[in-house]
């Protein structure tokens, strides 16, 4: 008898165990985010877990249309001149804490991305506001100096919505080691170099999640978190690299789901620019535009998984330049931009490469032998995330591996970049071209969207006549999953991607 009872404790701890698991959803990444503050992120780790944590002002469907679904706002409007945006905030939310969330917290959001001593990569987005009135607890005005057609892509907020009164009582660094929002999911815990933990927020304003806890692992090593995935310890992995994506495909169909989609991104390599680097030199960034084959990049690091990127808009936006200078593989006409650049016998230089993503480091490898043809020897210099986006923040990177995630649905932070007076300008390597000013300028008052496509792509082609840095490709990005977790298919486009909407999935 005791015999049995033992038995039937067991089983039902093990019953209990397989109930919990179904409550956790674990997702693998390689990087660790930066800092977990709306206002001062760079990387899109961080943005995929403060979209669980925080709510947006307006949400984007799978078209890339703006929408109140799941959203702070209930409705907006725009003024006949264009100038005065109006948002009418959803009542009876709440903020983790408890405390109603209301106009003045939008209000406070806006003020903090705009005030410059915060040091908001993002702060450029919003500077085009005049003013900000308050009209009642959910209403708020926003008046724009002249009119902005990107300003609901790059000003909803970000899609985060702060708490004024808690932010306000304990200040902004521990808001960042505890951040509280109106979102589906709650912080609970950050372990450092291992975990961020999240959990259901039961009185969510929309539908509540269906998974209980969420935890971001961190796996530095990507065959640690395949062999994860595979053994059922890890339930979805984003951005797989090409080779594991295509030998997962062909070992473990019958354990795990794949999914695909095109991503409002570009990979590409930058340089520092900045006056007395060898880069500042036209002649020098557009020998390495010829140097670097971008083919044999894609070939080497994702076969079948990756288009050659041509300016900076991605194929599928009616923006692409398709005519922007490509530079294709010419090293005889490399060389001698060097010898009129004063390198005849080339230079020394680095590329720095996040050393948590192994392609990019593949792919850096890969540049620094595409480079020694043309007499250029690039040392390949691989640190871990936080400290890669310290280090090219600073200008202490000559070249490095860099990918953008865009806004959307309006691609106008792949050109506002190169804007003299953008915010990251610096971070960037720094560019200035008066007409490339000029025309990002004319974009954001151009209302006719065929006469708006036009400046994009001829902002791309003025740029890479400068050649400002080396496209590489536009990402087929390849995601694992367990077989039992259901995603929606209207999560696998590029404005929408799965990770954005953890509260969305659910076992089966």
């Amino acid at each position: 008898m005791r015999k049995l009872l033992l038995m039937l404790l067991v089983l039902s701890m093990v019953i209990a165990g397989l109930g919990l698991a179904k409550d956790t959803v674990v997702i693998s990444f390689t990087a660790e985010p930066s800092r977990l503050n709306p206002i001062t992120f760079q990387d899109t780790e961080t943005s995929m877990v403060l979209s669980s944590i925080f709510s947006p002002l307006l949400e984007l469907t799978a078209e890339g249309n703006f929408t109140t679904e799941d959203a702070v706002t209930d409705r907006y409007t725009i003024s006949d001149d264009g100038l005065v945006y109006t948002f009418y905030i959803r009542q009876n939310i709440k903020f983790h804490n408890g405390d109603p969330l209301t106009a003045r917290d939008v209000k406070f959001s806006y003020e903090a991305f705009l005030d410059p001593d915060l040091g908001s990569p993002h702060h450029r987005y919003y500077t085009g506001i005049d003013e900000l009135i308050l009209v009642d607890d959910y209403t708020l005005e926003v008046h724009l100096k002249e009119i902005d057609v990107a300003f609901l892509t790059l000003a909803r907020l970000r899609g985060f919505v702060m708490p004024k009164d808690y932010v306000e009582q304990v200040g902004w660094d521990q808001f960042e080691r505890n951040p509280i929002g109106s979102g589906p999911y709650k912080f609970v815990r950050h372990v450092p170099a291992q975990r961020i933990e999240l959990t259901r927020f039961d009185d969510y304003f929309g539908d509540n999640a269906e998974i209980k806890d969420v935890v971001f692992r961190f796996y530095p090593e990507l065959s640690t978190a395949v062999m994860a995935v595979r053994a059922g310890e890890v339930n979805f992995i984003g951005e797989l690299a090409a080779e594991e994506f295509e030998s997962l495909k062909r070992t473990s169909a019958d354990i795990l789901n794949f999914g695909t989609y095109e991503r409002f991104e570009d990979h590409r390599v930058v340089f520092n620019k900045r006056p007395g680097e060898p880069f500042a030199d036209v002649r020098v960034r557009q020998a390495v535009n010829y140097a670097i084959d971008r083919h044999e990049i894609i070939a080497l690091t994702r076969p079948g998984m990756a288009t050659p990127a041509v300016g900076r808009v991605p194929t599928f936006h009616a923006a692409h330049a398709a005519d922007a200078p490509a530079y294709e593989v010419d090293l005889d006409k490399a060389r001698a931009l060097l010898v009129d650049a004063g390198y005849p016998d080339g230079f020394k230089t680095k590329i720095f490469a996040p050393s948590n993503h192994r392609e990019r480091v593949l792919e850096a490898q890969q540049i620094q032998r595409q480079l020694l043809q043309i007499g250029i020897e690039a040392e390949v210099v691989a640190i871990e995330w936080g400290t890669y986006l310290d280090v090219t923040a600073d200008g202490e990177a000559p070249m490095f591996r860099e990918r953008w995630s865009a806004s959307a649905p309006e691609p106008i932070s792949f050109v506002e970049s190169w804007h003299s007076e953008s915010s990251w300008n610096p971070i960037f390597g720094t560019y200035y071209n008066e007409e490339v000013d000029r025309l990002v300028d004319l974009i954001r008052v151009t209302i006719n969207e065929e006469e708006r496509w036009e400046l994009y792509r001829e902002a791309q082609r003025v740029a890479m006549e400068d050649a400002v840095c080396v496209p590489l490709y536009y990402p087929l990005v390849g995601e694992v999953y367990s077989k039992d977790l259901y995603i929606p298919d209207d999560l696998w486009n590029p404005f929408r991607r799965p990770i954005s909407a953890v509260h969305r999935w659910e076992w089966r």
